[in-house]
């Protein structure tokens, strides 16, 4: 499971279909998992005068919970024109209705995730799947979260933890690909630099 950097995540966009633009629009800025996106319908997205909502309520499907469990999440600015743009492309073939599903397969059926999963396999080669843009979105928030709390990496973990919506700290760091090699790299960087050769 690969993350994609940012700028190769615009320039895959720009060559996708509409369809697909919007589904990396959302999940990449929202870490949703690809089942969540498709489950979508237009008034999940939509207000009732036609805007893109402020705030998006995605249902969390993969909960152990019986109530049914909500994340709410923003999407900036610069990625809202790619799910406009799909949304009314769906509108002029009479896809309108509020609670039509935003994203359809062949012949107006459910898009289903291997659709999407062969799509994106096509386009990024092997170890891509949907999951990229969970992975990328996990990636990217917890660099900032990192950069905003320097002294405190405990901090940046569980503000990553809770972006995911993940129950254990240890899914957001397998996640994170942080593993025994990126620990044992670690403690050389730290240990090795300017140590005194006590013992020689």
């Amino acid at each position: 499971m690969k993350s994609l950097p940012l700028p190769e995540v615009t320039a895959l966009m720009d060559k996708l279909p509409v369809k697909y633009r919007a589904i990396i629009a959302i999940g990449v800025t929202t870490g949703c998992r690809i089942t969540e996106i498709l489950s979508l319908r237009r008034f999940d997205l939509l207000t009732s005068t036609g805007k893109l909502k402020e705030h998006i309520a995605f249902l969390k499907l993969k909960t152990k919970t019986e109530k049914p469990v909500h994340r709410k999440m923003t999407i900036p600015e610069a990625y809202r024109p790619y799910i406009m743009t799909h949304l009314m492309r769906e509108e002029v073939k009479g896809y309108d209705r509020p609670d039509d599903l935003v994203f359809r397969g062949h012949l107006g059926a459910p898009m289903s995730r291997l659709t999407a999963y062969q799509v994106f396999r096509a386009n990024l080669g092997e170890g891509y799947g949907t999951h990229w843009m969970r992975k990328t979105f996990a990636q990217e928030i917890f660099r900032y979260f990192l950069r905003e709390n320097p002294a405190d990496p405990m901090r940046a973990l569980e503000l990553t933890r809770r972006a995911l919506g993940h129950a254990r700290l240890d899914t957001t760091v397998k996640y994170l690909g942080i593993n025994e090699a990126n620990i044992e790299k670690a403690q050389n960087s730290i240990f090795n630099q300017g140590a005194v050769n006590h013992g020689r």
